[in-house]
């Protein structure tokens, strides 16, 4: 009998396999599942890594239009298609906080216990709705913390379109619960994109003076907004957007192992575009802004309601015909009334600490009244706001 004759009817008497014939041969009659890895290994990752990856993403109306019903904004950049033809551009621009958001988000770190901080944020070439993006990591900078018990690793994002170019990036720390060798640390330093939309803005001067400003308040340098708005993400909400940005970490999603929604944390991008849409009426209107840093304080769980104070550190005028550049930090504080701040006396230290941390919050919040304010503060946003500056409107009593 051939070979293959004999070996089918050896196995078809072993004991544990079926005797069912199929294309493949045949089966044993108990199998043991294998998990899928699909994550990077990050303990073996060194400076100047890079993290290819093969997902694309379709950013279509939908998924835009549902991320201004979770995020208030009246920028007109971003509602108004005319206003934007008009300056040059092909439609309205997507939201910065949407562009953050996607070029942070990583769909292979389900290692990382949170997000420390972003850094370098600069949307700096036009995105609109029915552009294709794919993304690519690099690893920066791989350090210990204090302790020796974790590790940071710090990742440079890039969000390019379907002609290969880059419109976003920006660098994310995360926090991850293993440290590293000391010959893993280190530094990479790769060049940045030139920030291409910034000078579309200013070149187009002119054509905004004519379009005129619809900037409500002035603002002055030491000035601190106390912002009205607050609102919180669901649960369905968190995570329909955590999926639609192909977020797979447990935290944000899995109710058998965190089947209380406060286990379960608000993604650090949602985070921070709460806390930018808390301030947007105050701000109105924004035509483009940076990210120099934004520190994570403390958790948000779905159903936070995440309000917001500003603090206005430099103003400069006139860079460009009546456009003004704001350098502010804007203070994201959960489940606190705003309103009720506004007889509170806050250290102004608060707002001039270079890259706030939550160890420093503890510190500079001292007092009963001031503690809890420093106990609910979840995250910092250093901006650069570029804008129109206020029509001075005389008015004849």
């Amino acid at each position: 009998a051939p070979r293959t004759s004999r070996m089918a009817a050896a196995l078809s008497t072993a004991p544990g396999f079926y005797t069912v014939q199929s294309r493949q041969g045949q089966f044993p009659e108990f199998v043991q599942g294998d998990m899928v890895d699909n994550a990077v290994h990050f303990e073996r990752l060194r400076p100047g890594d890079h993290i290819e990856v093969p997902y694309e993403v379709t950013v279509g109306d939908s998924f835009k239009d549902f991320w201004h019903s979770a995020f208030y904004s009246h920028e007109r950049i971003n509602t108004s298609t005319p206003f934007a033809t008009r300056l040059g551009f092909d439609d309205q621009i997507l939201p910065f906080s949407l562009m953050l958001f996607l070029a942070g988000s990583m769909s292979h770190a389900d290692a990382a216990k949170v997000q420390v901080y972003y850094s370098n944020a600069v949307f700096c070439h036009p995105a609109y709705a029915g552009d294709t993006f794919t993304k690519h990591f690099v690893v920066k900078n791989v350090r210990n913390t204090s302790d020796n018990e974790h590790s940071i690793i710090t990742f440079g994002c890039r969000l390019l379109n379907q002609h290969e170019r880059v419109v976003f990036h920006c660098d994310k720390a995360m926090l991850f619960p293993f440290p590293r060798d000391l010959d893993a640390s280190g530094d990479y330093k790769p060049s940045a994109p030139i920030d291409g939309l910034l000078g579309a803005f200013t070149t187009r001067a002119v054509v905004l003076g004519e379009l005129g400003s619809q900037s409500l308040q002035p603002l002055r340098p030491g000035q601190l907004l106390l912002h009205s708005l607050a609102r919180p993400l669901t649960d369905t909400q968190s995570r329909q957007l955590a999926s639609l940005a192909r977020l797979t970490h447990d935290r944000h999603f899995d109710n058998r192992q965190f089947p209380q929604h406060e286990n379960r944390y608000v993604p650090g991008g949602l985070i921070v575009g709460l806390a930018l849409s808390a301030s947007s009426r105050d701000f109105h209107e924004v035509l483009h802004e940076s990210m120099p840093h934004c520190s994570f304080i403390r958790n948000v769980h779905p159903g936070d309601a995440v309000g917001a104070i500003s603090f206005i550190r430099n103003l400069q005028e006139n860079v460009g015909g009546d456009l003004e550049s704001i350098t502010v930090r804007t203070l994201g504080i959960k489940n606190i009334d705003i309103q009720a701040l506004k007889d509170v006396r806050i250290p102004t230290r608060l707002f001039t600490e270079p890259r706030l941390q939550k160890s420093t919050v503890d510190k500079i919040m001292q007092g009963d009244e001031l503690k809890v304010l420093g106990e609910n503060i979840v995250v910092s946003v250093d901006r650069k706001i570029l804008r129109q500056a206020p029509k001075n409107e005389v008015f004849l009593l």
